[in-house]
């Protein structure tokens, strides 16, 4: 994923959660805004055991997402992964994964 998708700002970050629109479900969650690009912060639970494995679960996060950007729209969006996710294998995180981004896409319409 391009670094230019890349929400970096503490402020912003926290107006995403502050704005209570969410979807998620026992292995992600989705924190979103409507806005005029796509940027997306990703964050996984510290309840994932190592730092290793928390910054794998980044990496397949990021890969997921980058073939689907194009089609997503205009949102700023917090990804949380949950201590649940670690579980699974890559083909199922990419299901529930596009199974939220199209919630969020449906809300954002």
């Amino acid at each position: 994923m391009n670094r230019k998708y890349s929400l970096k700002d503490n402020r912003e970050i926290e107006k995403i959660v502050k704005a209570k629109k969410s979807v998620g479900n026992r292995f992600y969650a989705i924190y979103f805004q409507k806005a005029a690009d796509f940027k997306v912060a990703i964050s996984p639970s510290r309840k994932i055991k190592t730092a290793v494995q928390r910054n794998y679960e980044k990496r397949v996060m990021r890969e997921i997402l980058r073939p689907i950007i194009p089609r997503i729209g205009g949102a700023h969006m917090l990804v949380v992964i949950k201590p649940t996710a670690v579980d699974l294998s890559f083909a199922r995180k990419k299901e529930q994964i596009l199974y939220l981004i199209n919630k969020v896409k449906k809300e954002i319409s």
